[in-house]
């Protein structure tokens, strides 16, 4: 599935942020990737992975709702890593668009790594939205969606008695 993905994008983050501190960039940009890569793989199976399986595997509508709600926070990452906005260690710690364009000037090596997971986070941000256009017209065709508006209802009836 997409967690493939999401592990060539970290492992190559740290590969890149390497280079970079290597070449002087500083050693909490590495810290930071390699953070991100510990925790973002296996909360990526905790999080999105394994209820979708379970969604599928049960038809439970409300891992359907689990999945949706965290695989929307990891096509965020994605988007936000793909840019890599200077708020946290100038943004360097991730290899989007602006950070390549701030390393590319100083290292020209780690730039051209750093525009490669530019690459590779653009195209795991695609790949990710395809998934969930697919999980959503799935869940849409086999009436959960309708079940799992009925279970709210049914929540919201229950809490209000």
């Amino acid at each position: 599935m997409d967690v493939g993905g999401l592990v060539l994008c970290l492992m190559w983050n740290v590969i890149a942020v390497s280079t970079a501190w290597i070449q002087g960039e500083g050693v909490k940009i590495w810290f930071l990737a390699l953070i991100y890569f510990i925790s973002g793989v296996p909360g990526a199976y905790v999080l999105w992975y394994r209820p979708l399986y379970r969604a599928f595997r049960t038809e439970s509508a409300m891992n359907f709702g689990w999945f949706f709600m965290f695989y929307m926070l990891h096509i965020g990452f994605c988007i936000l890593a793909a840019v890599a906005p200077p708020i946290i260690f100038k943004g360097k710690s991730l290899t989007g668009i602006l950070a390549a364009i701030d390393v590319v000037g100083n290292h020209s090596l780690a730039g051209i790594f750093y525009f490669i997971g530019f690459g590779l986070f653009c195209l795991e941000t695609l790949i990710s939205i395809w998934v969930i256009q697919q999980v959503y017209m799935y869940f849409r065709g086999s009436g959960k969606a309708a079940e799992m508006k009925r279970d709210a209802a049914r929540g919201a009836m229950r809490a209000a008695l």
